[in-house]
């Protein structure tokens, strides 16, 4: 039987609502196995072809995995917030980061050293549950590419966001137009265009890289498809 103690360790809430969907006995420890940090928006927090020295749990903050060609060129290649962790390779047992990820929106993670997350591994049920939150963001990755084919400007920035909205869980954040058009892959006028519209329609309001969500049923339903399909991946993932 476990004492009081005990109990309140098993009953830690971390804020990242991956971790938080472990069963109650793979909690015990938890908070010691993090360290909380505040994250500035562009902070990096793994560098392609770097050895992973931890695993970041969102909180509040979005992280980006961005994709660098020989350009210079970057575009994001995948969003993190609450419903995931960063990065994922680090559960297929990769100890070498693949990608360049950094803070899209500033906030608090929990920071998981890779010793720890390695060591986790070995639970069943956090297996089980770091490796479904990796399918959802593969499922995600493949929407996104035909999502980016197919789907206007308009209605990828709705989605997108609308899926920071989700992740951050605050109406208001900060974004540039140019920090979003590197996220969306296209020009900056494009994207100060979409924006327009979505603030002329009442979705949101913008200014001086603030954004404010004030409808957010116009702001989802504005949005393509691939915002529910991506929401309703991450949802069946967290469930144990």
């Amino acid at each position: 039987m476990l004492d009081g103690r005990t109990s309140t360790k098993a009953a830690y809430v971390s804020g990242n609502r991956l971790l938080d969907a472990l069963p109650l006995n793979d909690r015990v420890d938890l908070e010691a196995d993090l360290e909380i940090i505040a994250l500035a928006a562009h902070k990096s927090t793994q560098s392609a072809g770097s050895v992973m020295g931890h695993v970041d749990f969102p909180i509040d903050a979005v992280l980006s995995v961005v994709a660098t060609l020989e350009n210079g060129d970057s575009v994001e290649v995948g969003t993190v917030g609450s419903e995931g962790f960063v990065e994922s390779d680090a559960a297929l047992g990769s100890g070498l980061s693949q990608r360049t990820s950094f803070c899209q929106v500033g906030g608090m993670v929990g920071r998981m050293t890779i010793g720890r997350f390695e060591a986790r591994m070995t639970s069943g049920p956090f297996a089980r549950l770091m490796r479904r939150n990796v399918r959802a963001a593969l499922f995600s990755a493949q929407q996104f590419a035909a999502c980016n084919v197919k789907h206007s400007i308009l209605q990828r920035c709705a989605r997108w966001l609308s899926m920071t909205d989700d992740r951050v869980g605050n109406a208001d954040f900060t974004l540039t137009h140019e920090f979003l058009a590197i996220m969306l892959g296209v020009r900056r006028a494009s994207v100060s265009e979409a924006a327009d519209a979505l603030q002329t329609m009442g979705a949101i309001t913008y200014r001086r890289g603030a954004v404010t969500i004030v409808n957010r049923k116009l702001l989802n339903t504005t949005a393509c498809e691939c915002y529910e399909a991506c929401k309703d991946a991450f949802a069946v993932a967290l469930q144990v």
